[in-house]
């Protein structure tokens, strides 16, 4: 009824779009307000008055603010997501001119493959728990404050439940930088972007089986779900150790160190990064990227992901630790939380990567702007 009204009485659409920032260009983020909502928030006498006169239209001040609501809880997160301060980056961001004339088509083609993943997974996530938030503002602050001065080249949308990107600017920014391995630093970040999506899917997914074992196992001795569970875990640590080799990669190639993906060993990856100029290696961040790309700080993943748990006593992954135990035994939830804060891990460090080609991208192409304008 509410909707008939709307329509043929005020003759106003359904929805209205609601653009952050203040330009609309392609790729400009967007969320869609339903009018009606709008209308319950008018006070009983505006009602009435538009009603005597037969007009009526969208309150932009309530637009505006249930539109907020709407991107923080789909896209920019929680307080512990830095959403405020990433809300605040894209609306400026949102609000100047894009150029993206030397991009090739296959990046036009790969940005708009991940732009429309990005969409389908945000979708995903609309109705979901908070356990799959990534908080990274509680692990490491400075590390969410990079995405500051990186929104001259590299702008980040969110990292709610996975590193977004705008990806068509960034890669816009590696080709106009004119760097020697652009192709490539385009080539390995498209595919780390797709990963993190990948990774956020089955942990959503994960998290679901988890549900669903611990409402339906009762007493039965092996689920199906079980199985797809162990199955997906396997997945997803093969996922995260892929990201962190091509972060690796990316790392390397901003600095000129190429065919660190043809190295056998992750030590021997890691002794090519030795290479990286020393301001490089002394700055905080890349301190941070390479604390963390330790081998000793991957054992964890690397026990799970090589098939080596059962040698060392350790049968998370095997089905003997589900069969005839009851739902609260089955180590589902405790591979899920090492499966987490693996991936939030392998986020913050690609954070740091990402803050070193901005770094470099700014040196080969500065930008026609000064810092001083970005948001503080």
């Amino acid at each position: 009824m509410l909707d008939f009204l709307l329509k043929y009485y005020f003759r106003v659409e359904k929805e209205t779009p609601v653009f952050l920032g203040t330009k609309t260009q392609k790729g400009s983020i967007f969320v869609v307000i339903r009018n009606n909502e709008i209308w319950r928030k008018e006070s009983f006498r505006k009602k009435l008055k538009c009603l005597a006169s037969s007009k009526w239209t969208p309150n932009e001040v309530m637009l505006q603010d249930c539109a907020k609501k709407i991107f923080m809880k789909n896209i920019f997160g929680t307080k512990s997501d830095y959403a405020d301060k990433l809300f605040e980056l894209m609306s400026w961001h949102n609000s100047r001119d894009w150029n993206f004339e030397e991009m090739s088509d296959l990046d036009i083609v790969k940005s708009s493959g991940l732009y429309s993943t990005t969409v389908l997974t945000r979708l995903r996530y609309r109705s979901t728990s908070k356990n799959l938030n990534l908080n990274l503002l509680d692990y490491a602050p400075l590390m969410c404050k990079l995405s500051n001065p990186m929104v001259v080249k590299i702008p980040i949308i969110s990292f709610q439940y996975f590193l977004d990107i705008h990806s068509a600017f960034t890669f816009n920014s590696i080709r106009k930088s004119k760097h020697e391995n652009a192709e490539d630093l385009i080539s390995y970040l498209y595919d780390v972007l797709f990963l993190q999506q990948k990774i956020a899917v089955s942990l959503h997914e994960y998290l679901r089986l988890i549900h669903y074992v611990e409402a339906q196992k009762d007493m039965a001795l092996f689920t199906t779900a079980e199985i797809n569970a162990i199955t997906a875990a396997d997945l997803v640590f093969s996922y995260l150790k892929a990201s962190i080799e091509k972060s690796i990669v990316i790392l390397g190639l901003t600095h000129g160190i190429r065919n660190i993906d043809s190295k056998k060993t992750h030590q021997a990856k890691l002794n090519a990064l030795m290479a990286l100029p020393k301001e490089i290696i002394d700055n905080y961040y890349c301190q941070f990227v390479m604390e963390f790309i330790k081998s000793e700080n991957l054992d964890e993943l690397n026990i799970y992901r090589s098939g080596l748990l059962h040698k060392k006593g350790i049968s998370d992954l095997q089905p003997h630790s589900y069969v005839g135990k009851q739902s609260e035994n089955v180590p589902l939830k405790k591979i899920f939380q090492i499966l987490h804060e693996q991936h939030s891990k392998n986020t913050i460090a690609l954070i740091g990567v990402l803050a070193i080609l901005t770094d470099e991208l700014v040196r080969l192409d500065p930008p026609n702007m000064s810092f001083s304008e970005i948001p503080k």
